[in-house]
């Protein structure tokens, strides 16, 4: 028996110590082969900042000047920012040709263009992730504030201290921001890895630096901050009152598309009312919308063109005139559902674009002036459910009761409403007709 037991261990020996012995070889192989990827990785991340450096050189001889920082409207609305200006010297032409700088890079229209797909030199390949939870590709790089700004237009001969002592970009120590983002800026300042806000690299022991004269810095986080605040720089632009730095300091966060707007263009107060998916109002002044006060009577149609970029929107109401011109965006918002606004300028013509919005199902119109040609239009707006018109004891009607039971013949399930100080119902709008009387004089009935 004890012979049989010896015979029985014999055979798992050899097994165990040669699996012992992998396990030694696996555990003193390892730290080495992970230190020669991340040597490997540092490395690549080294040649995206010089790619990089190469980009923005390149925009320098191009426009003689680098990019903007960020690039705001008059009212410090931010559009787009260097990390999208410098993408057609990455080789990312088709991409960059495909973005629509006439809107914010977050517009709901293209926010898609930002998803991951493109710009890997943006991204550190020490850094896990590419794209928040937003779907958004993320840069792990930012700009120094010396170069890069509200609106910047830094020249080389700005940067008084050299271009072998200032800085283009870094590793971001953290709270990394979306490629598209118009605020890719940071300040040195803050030290290395000292915030998430600043410079750094939390997932190895060094920082990377690209300088203006196109090669990389690498600085230890045990670096004395006044040695690593010798590459910050001097912008001889950079002053309080050329140079606007600020940025928010909150994350990035999508807003939900627009789906119903308010606006009241011919009053001075005017604000734009927006209402987002989640059904929150949000109000913002109207100069932030794009909408600006004007007099006259068809004041909304210079500003009409705004609403081109809320593809999203479900609901447009328009207290003031709108005239046939400015009905012609309408059809290029293939969501909008319903449309209230003063009509005094709108003809048949109007209808007639009303009409092809595919997706109009309400409309209501005050004061109109369109005829029996318009309601013959509207009867082949496909979605059509409701429609109400409004008249004033000074208008005239410009229809006749015939075009509206005309209507009401080709689509019945159509609620119509039809008002002149009072509501005028179906049954006598149909009495009208058959007897080819004219419509009653205006009555207030409050």
């Amino acid at each position: 028996m004890k012979n049989q037991k010896l015979t029985w261990l014999s055979q798992w020996n050899g097994p165990v110590v040669i699996i012992g012995l992998i396990v030694i070889v696996i555990a003193l192989l390892l730290p080495a082969v992970q230190q020669a990827r991340e040597a490997a990785r540092r490395t690549q991340s080294k040649n995206n900042l010089k790619q990089l450096g190469l980009a923005l050189h390149n925009y320098e001889s191009t426009y003689q000047m680098f990019p903007p920082g960020g690039v705001f409207n008059a009212e410090d609305k931010p559009y787009h920012g260097w990390t999208t200006m410098i993408t057609p010297f990455l080789d990312a032409s088709p991409w960059y040709n495909s973005v629509n700088f006439k809107v914010p890079w977050d517009h709901p229209d293209q926010i898609k263009h930002f998803q991951p797909g493109y710009g890997s030199a943006f991204l550190n390949p020490s850094v896990p992730g590419c794209c928040g939870n937003e779907g958004l590709m993320w840069t792990h790089y930012e700009g120094s504030e010396t170069v890069f700004y509200h609106n910047s237009s830094t020249r080389i001969s700005d940067l008084t201290n050299g271009i072998s002592q200032t800085f283009f970009a870094g590793d971001a120590s953290g709270n990394f921001e979306p490629l598209g983002y118009a605020y890719h800026w940071r300040s040195a300042v803050l030290g290395l890895n000292t915030s998430p806000n600043g410079f750094g690299c939390s997932v190895r022991n060094v920082t990377q630096m690209l300088l203006v004269d196109g090669s990389v810095r690498e600085f230890n986080h045990d670096t004395d901050n006044g040695v690593f605040q010798t590459i910050r720089g001097i912008n001889s632009k950079w002053d309080t009152s050329t140079a606007d730095v600020s940025k928010p300091t909150e994350p990035y966060r999508v807003s939900p598309p627009v789906v119903c707007i308010w606006a009241d263009p011919q009053a001075c107060t005017s604000i734009l009312g927006v209402q987002d998916e989640s059904q929150q109002l949000v109000r913002a002044w109207f100069l932030n919308s794009g909408l600006r006060h004007e007099n006259g009577p068809r004041s909304f149609d210079r500003q009409a063109e705004v609403l081109k970029s809320y593809k999203s929107l479900r609901e447009l109401n328009i207290r003031g005139a709108m005239s046939d011109k400015g009905l012609g965006v309408l059809e290029e918002l293939p969501n909008l559902e319903t449309v209230r606004m003063g009509g005094k300028h709108v003809t048949d013509r109007g209808i007639e674009i009303l009409s092809r919005c595919k997706g109009l199902k309400h409309l209501e119109i005050g004061s109109t002036s369109f005829g029996d040609a318009g309601w013959a239009m509207l009867a082949k707006a496909p979605q059509l459910e409701s429609i109400k018109v409004s008249f004033y004891w000074q208008d005239d009607m410009p229809f006749s009761p015939k075009s509206v039971v005309a209507f009401l013949d080709q689509k019945p399930d159509c609620n119509v409403v039809i008002s002149r100080g009072r509501t005028i119902k179906i049954e006598t709008i149909r009495e009208l007709a058959k007897n080819g009387k004219p419509w009653p004089p205006y009555r207030d009935d409050r």
